[in-house]
C-alpha cells in the first residue's frame, strides 16, 4: 500500500480506527466470514472496501479476512510501491481475523506441475478445494491481464512463445484455486472488491458467483460509491458488470426515470457543475480545460468556426469525434461489438477513411501511457496522415470549449462521453455496454453490422440536416448525471472524497470522524443496510423506493 504520509499521523490513524470498530462491532463469535480484497495500492481504495465490509458486518456478523499481496508483472506495469505491513496493520485495526498474502500462497503452486491444487488455511484449519473455473473462462482472464500487465491492445498470436503469457496463465491457475476455495467454503458472507477485472480480482469475483457469494464492487471516485452483485440476482449469462448493465437499467427506469419531474431540478444543477468540475464521469477533462462557457447556439457557431480552423475542418461540414479507450483495460469485461478495443478502432479509422462526406476526429485516451507500451494510437494514425478530412490528436489537446463547439456525433464503446455527451445534445453511439447503456442515454450496438447501420444511418442524418438525438434521450442523460455523481454517491465521514489529498489530510480526516462523530449519526450504515436488504444493485445516498426519497 503507498501512503507517503507522516508515521505519527498514520499510527493515530489506526489507533482511532481500532478503538472505533471495536466499539461498534464488538466481538464475532461466528464461523462466517467476509473476504475483503486490498490490492491496490491508494489507501483511499482500501478505506472505501473496509468501511462497506465493516457495515456488511453490522448486519451479518462475520469475521473480517482481508486478501492482499503484490506480484513483480503487476509492480512494473502500475504500482510506485507496495507494502503489505502496512495493508495488515490497517487491517488488523478495521477488526480483520486474518490476512491471506496471496502470491506468497499460490507462488508455489504456480511453479510446480500442478498449479491448480492450492492449499488454503482459514482460522487454522485446512479449506476444500471448490469446484475449478471453465477453461475458456480461464483464458479470458488469462488474456486479459497479460494486455494490461504488459500494456498491449490483444494478447500474442503464438501464448506459448511468450514467457510472461505462460506466467500470466499459471500464476491464474494457482490463483482461482486458492479462491475456489477461501469462497467456496459455504461460509461466506461476501466478496468485497474495488475491481472485477484480471486475475487477482477478476477470479475472486468468477469464485465467488459461482459459490453464490454476493459481490459488492466499490468505486474511486467521489464520496463512497459500490454496485452489488446478489446470487439471486444473478442470472450467470454474463461477464460481472454485464449483469449490472441489465440490473442497473432497470433500477434507473423504475426509481428515477419514473420520478423525473421531482429529480428534474437537481438533475439541471449537476448537468451545469458537471461541466466544469473533475468529478467523473468527466474525470479526462479537468481544470481549466473543463469549463464549457457556451450557453447557446450563437456563441457554440462562433467557437466552431476557430476550433474547425485550428484543426483544419470546415465548419458547415458534421464532425464526428472517435473516442479512443484505454487499450488494454479490461478487455471482454462487458459486451463488446468487436473482439478487442483495438479492433474496433481500427476498423472505425479504416471506415472513416471511406466516409469523406463528414470529417473525423480521433481522440486519444488520456491516460494511454499507462495503458499502452505499443504506440498503438499514433500507428493507426500514421495510415491515415494523407486523409485531410481524419485528425488524430491527444484528447488533451482540445478543450471542452472546443470538443462541445465542434462534435455533432460521439463513437466510443463504453467510455463515460457515452452519458456526458448526450447530457448537453451530442447524441452518441456505444459499441459496448457500460453501467449505463440501457438507460436509454445513447444508441448501443451488439455486433459489428448493427455498428456500421448505426453510423451509416447517423452520417446520412447529419447531412440531410435531421436531429439524431431526442429530447428524451437528452433528459435521461441529465437524469444519469444527477444519478452517478448525487443519488448514487454517499457523503459519510468515515470515506471523505476522493479529492481530499494528500495523505496525511485525508488520515486527519478520517481520524476525527473516528473519535468525534457518533457513528450512530453515519448515514452509511443506514445505506448498506438497504442495500443489502433488498437487495439492491447500487447503493443510494436516499431511499428512492419511497415519496420524498428524491432529495
Amino acid at each position: 500500500m503507498w501512503l507517503g504520509a507522516d508515521k505519527k499521523e498514520f499510527e493515530a490513524f489506526l489507533d482511532s480506527a481500532e478503538v472505533y470498530w471495536r466499539k461498534n462491532l464488538g466481538s464475532t463469535p461466528s464461523q462466517n466470514y467476509l473476504v475483503v480484497e486490498v490490492f491496490h495500492q491508494d489507501i483511499r481504495v482500501a478505506m472505501r472496501n473496509l468501511a462497506v465490509a465493516n457495515a456488511i458486518r453490522r448486519i451479518v456478523p462475520a469475521q473480517l479476512v482481508v486478501v492482499t499481496g503484490v506480484e513483480q508483472m503487476w509492480h512494473d506495469a502500475l504500482w510506485t510501491e507496495f507494502d503489505v505491513k502496512l495493508v495488515e496493520r490497517m487491517a488488523a485495526a478495521y477488526g480483520a481475523s486474518q490476512v491471506i498474502d496471496l502470491y506468497r500462497l499460490v507462488e508455489g503452486p504456480a511453479n510446480s506441475a500442478t498449479p491448480d491444487v492450492v492449499p488454503v488455511e482459514l482460522f487454522g484449519r485446512p479449506l476444500a478445494p471448490g469446484a475449478s473455473i471453465s477453461e475458456e473462462t480461464l483464458a479470458e482472464f488469462v488474456s486479459a491481464t497479460y494486455c494490461r500487465v504488459t500494456k498491449r491492445p490483444r494478447p500474442p498470436e503464438d501464448p506459448t512463445t511468450d514467457p510472461r503469457y505462460r506466467r500470466r496463465q499459471a500464476l491464474a491457475r494457482a490463483i482461482s484455486s486458492a479462491y475456489d476455495a477461501l469462497l467456496g467454503s459455504g461460509s461466506v458472507v461476501a466478496l468485497v472488491t474495488s475491481h472485477v477485472d484480471y486475475d487477482h480480482w477478476g477470479l475472486a469475483v468468477d469464485s465467488a458467483r459461482r459459490a453464490g457469494v454476493p459481490v459488492v464492487h466499490t468505486q474511486q471516485t467521489g464520496c463512497l460509491k459500490a454496485y452489488a452483485l446478489f446470487p439471486e440476482n444473478d442470472t450467470g449469462e454474463h461477464t460481472f458488470r454485464g449483469e449490472l448493465t441489465h440490473q442497473i437499467g432497470a433500477f434507473f427506469d423504475q426509481r428515477v426515470w419514473s420520478r423525473r419531474n421531482e429529480v428534474r431540478r437537481n438533475a439541471e444543477l449537476v448537468a451545469w457543475r458537471s461541466k466544469v468540475n473533475l468529478g467523473r464521469p468527466s474525470w479526462w477533462r479537468g481544470g481549466a480545460s473543463a469549463s464549457v462557457d457556451i450557453t447557446n447556439s450563437g456563441e457554440r457557431a462562433r467557437l466552431r468556426t476557430h476550433f474547425a480552423a485550428r484543426l483544419g475542418f470546415d465548419p458547415a461540414r458534421p464532425v464526428v469525434a472517435v473516442f479512443n479507450h484505454a487499450v488494454s483495460d479490461a478487455p471482454g469485461t462487458n459486451h463488446q461489438s468487436f473482439p478487442t478495443l483495438a479492433d474496433w478502432f481500427e476498423e472505425t479509422a479504416r471506415f472513416a477513411s471511406t466516409a469523406s462526406e463528414v470529417q473525423w476526429l480521433f481522440q486519444d485516451h488520456p491516460s494511454q501511457f499507462r495503458y499502452d507500451s505499443t504506440d498503438f494510437f499514433d500507428s493507426v494514425a500514421r495510415r491515415y496522415a494523407r486523409h485531410r478530412h481524419m485528425v488524430f490528436q491527444p484528447s488533451k489537446d482540445l478543450s471542452k470549449n472546443g470538443l462541445w463547439s465542434l462534435v455533432d456525433l460521439g463513437v466510443t464503446v463504453r467510455g463515460s462521453v457515452s452519458n456526458e455527451l448526450p447530457a448537453y445534445g451530442i447524441p452518441v453511439i456505444q459499441a459496448g455496454w457500460s453501467e449505463w447503456s440501457e438507460c436509454g442515454l445513447s444508441t448501443v450496438v451488439n455486433d459489428p453490422e448493427t455498428y456500421w447501420k448505426a453510423l451509416d444511418a447517423a452520417i446520412s442524418a447529419m447531412l440531410n440536416g435531421e436531429e439524431i438525438i431526442s429530447a428524451e434521450q437528452v433528459e435521461r442523460a441529465r437524469l444519469w448525471l444527477w444519478f452517478y455523481r448525487s443519488a448514487t454517491d454517499l457523503f459519510t465521514p468515515q470515506v471523505p472524497h476522493w479529492e481530499v489529498w494528500p495523505a496525511d489530510y485525508l488520515l486527519r480526516a478520517v481520524r476525527t470522524s473516528f473519535r468525534h462523530i457518533e457513528s450512530d449519526a453515519d448515514p452509511v450504515f443506514e445505506a448498506v443496510e438497504r442495500m443489502w436488504t433488498r437487495r439492491e444493485p447500487v447503493l443510494t445516498r436516499t431511499d428512492l423506493q419511497v415519496p420524498g426519497g428524491v432529495r
